[in-house]
């Protein structure tokens, strides 16, 4: 055998060991508005942490030091104060943000919580169905994605597509299948008040969040129907169709895009998004693709098989994505030039 390899696994589990941990202790953090407190805040003692943000000075304290040892916080040793840079609060306070990692804090945990009940469906088989996922999830979910959608969607994503900026500014009817709780569907209204929007998901209490989020922007372009891709509104054809990192999710991915594909105006494009990955795992062997096959038994793919679905899994690459394209009758096929390290984008003609 080889001594180094033995090592090197035997660290890298380590290491994953503390990173599992550190998720934990970080969505603490996030959860109890320790990071926000800190942001601008300057250098901070434990107790003055403890006395701003109303908690334990002890707990704090050992917090603290868990988040210098992975170099998310820095450390003054002279004045034993603790400090959060305007890089780190960047990413770990700023919720508009680019770089805004929040929501995977509180996607990671809480999916956790889920792990007896997916142990079981490696026995059984079935899975976890997404309305049992946890309470937390969705709203992580939503939190994870919204940086893109809010920094990215309308200036560069559809942008990259030719003529279809200006096709929105002009007026078109617009349709996001799986819009979740509203981020994606909701920035494009305010970025397009001419064009009409709808936003559809199958989630009951997500749609609900839509119809408030759109309310509380004063955002009137749009509706939000509680329905699968299947329901699609028949008494229109749509000249934009978006779905962004759920196609792989769903029961039938192959339905759900002849749904999508039957929607379309004859001139219309369909702008769709999944995970940054390889279908071949071997060429993952990287931090992004790690995170996305980690989450795929624990989510996108027992929230499938729950309900008897195709299961794809999280990660299907531009080749899956090609493959279910082909199946479901479209014409055309095209990956977009979109640099992005956890998405790839890819415009397709009925």
């Amino acid at each position: 055998m080889d001594e180094t390899k033995i090592h090197d696994l035997a660290i890298r589990v380590v290491t994953d060991m503390g990173g599992a941990f550190q998720m934990a202790l970080a969505y603490i953090g996030d959860q109890l508005g320790l990071f926000k407190a800190m942001r601008g805040a300057g250098a901070m003692s434990s107790q003055e942490l403890a006395d701003k943000t109303g908690l334990d000075e002890r707990y704090v304290r050992e917090w603290l030091r868990s988040m210098v040892a992975s170099e998310y916080l820095d450390y003054e040793g002279t004045s034993e104060r603790y400090v959060m840079t305007d890089e780190q609060a960047f990413v770990l306070a700023d919720e508009d943000s680019p770089m805004f990692v929040g929501g995977a804090f509180a996607f990671t945990t809480p999916s956790t919580y889920n792990t007896p009940r997916v142990m079981d469906s490696f026995r059984r088989g079935g899975g976890v169905p997404y309305h049992e996922i946890g309470g937390d999830v969705p709203c992580a979910i939503e939190r994870f994605f919204r940086p893109g959608y809010v920094n990215f969607l309308t200036g560069q994503w559809l942008a990259t597509v030719p003529g279809l900026t200006d096709r929105l500014t002009e007026g078109i009817d617009v349709v996001d299948v799986g819009c979740g709780r509203g981020q994606s569907t909701v920035q494009m209204a305010k970025a397009f008040p001419r064009s009409r929007f709808v936003g559809i998901d199958y989630h009951r209490d997500s749609i609900a969040s839509a119809m408030k989020l759109a309310a509380d922007e004063g955002v009137e372009n749009v509706t939000f129907i509680d329905a699968g891709a299947d329901s699609i509104p028949s008494n229109r054809k749509f000249g934009l169709v978006t779905s962004f990192d759920c196609i792989h999710d769903m029961t039938d991915p192959v339905g759900a895009l002849r749904s999508i594909r039957d929607a379309m105006a004859e001139d219309g494009v369909y702008v769709w998004s999944e995970p940054n990955a390889s279908h071949e795992a071997a060429e993952n062997q990287n931090p992004i693709g790690r995170v996305f096959h980690a989450v795929s038994p624990m989510h996108c793919l027992t929230v499938s098989l729950a309900h008897g679905g195709a299961g794809l899994g999280t990660v299907i690459g531009e080749q899956g994505a090609r493959e279910l394209a082909r199946e479901a009758g479209f014409s055309g096929f095209e990956k977009l030039a979109i640099e992005n390290p956890f998405n790839q984008f890819f415009a397709l003609k009925k």
